[in-house]
């Protein structure tokens, strides 16, 4: 059975890592040693691309070649590792040693620094910025103005918001700050600036902003401790 791929003539491969299953399309480049698995897409083009190919009404016995000629192309750097069913759209920019799990979406104009792990079935819906050694567990949401700092931690199912009147014509930034950690399933309010290496327990919904090495928990989340006292149990419970 013949293997299903597109590789852009455009792009610029510099791993032999590069699955014959994968679809890489526009001027994309694919830094040294990166792992592309198989049924991964990379550079697919923003939504008002294939719409204009659709109303053009054109042939599209190979989609690709046209998706291919409409894409600028997405930037990986180098010894990333890029697993099966993930899309990454034209216009983002990973640097080196960046992992996704399966099933992950990265949608365009997002920035992930050096070192960040994004976990499986998480959605990054464009405009996003992760800076470096991030750790986001599976199956987040983090929608366009969201901007997470140097080594944040997201555990999983952790939602982000970013309009205060949906649905509005105006979505608002929020800021996560350096070795912030946010546990499972907590939700953060738009506009919410999230203290440097302060804590959001499991499950908190995050309605004002967090003081740095603030604890928060609850619904709305209020300050239960310092990261001191935090990392004090920590070290505890870890003996």
């Amino acid at each position: 059975m013949e293997v299903s791929n597109f590789l852009s003539k455009s792009a610029k491969i510099h791993s032999p890592y590069v699955s014959n299953a994968s679809f890489i399309y526009g001027a994309s480049t694919i830094g040294e040693n990166s792992i592309i698995d198989p049924s991964v897409i990379i550079g697919y083009p923003i939504r008002s691309k294939t719409k204009e190919i659709m109303l053009k009404r054109e042939s599209i016995s190979n989609l690709d070649i046209h998706y291919d000629k409409k894409s600028s192309g997405t930037i990986l750097g180098k010894k990333n590792h890029i697993r099966a069913f993930t899309t990454i759209y034209e216009g983002t920019e990973l640097a080196d040693h960046v992992e996704t799990g399966t099933n992950v979406v990265i949608r365009e104009k997002c920035k992930i620094g050096l070192g960040s792990i994004i976990g499986s079935g998480t959605i990054i819906d464009g405009d996003v910025v992760i800076g470096k050694n991030a750790r986001i567990q599976s199956n987040n949401f983090i929608p366009p103005k969201i901007r997470l700092g140097d080594e944040v931690f997201l555990g999983p199912g952790v939602r982000f918001t970013n309009d205060l009147y949906p649905v509005s014509s105006r979505l608002i930034e929020t800021h996560v700050k350096d070795g912030a950690v946010i546990g499972i399933a907590a939700v953060i309010l738009p506009g919410i600036v999230i203290g440097e290496n302060s804590v959001i327990t499991a499950g908190s919904i995050v309605t004002k902003n967090v003081p740095k090495e603030a604890v928060m928990m609850g619904s709305p989340a209020r300050q239960v401790m310092t990261r001191i006292e935090y990392d004090r149990k920590k070290n505890v419970y870890e003996q």
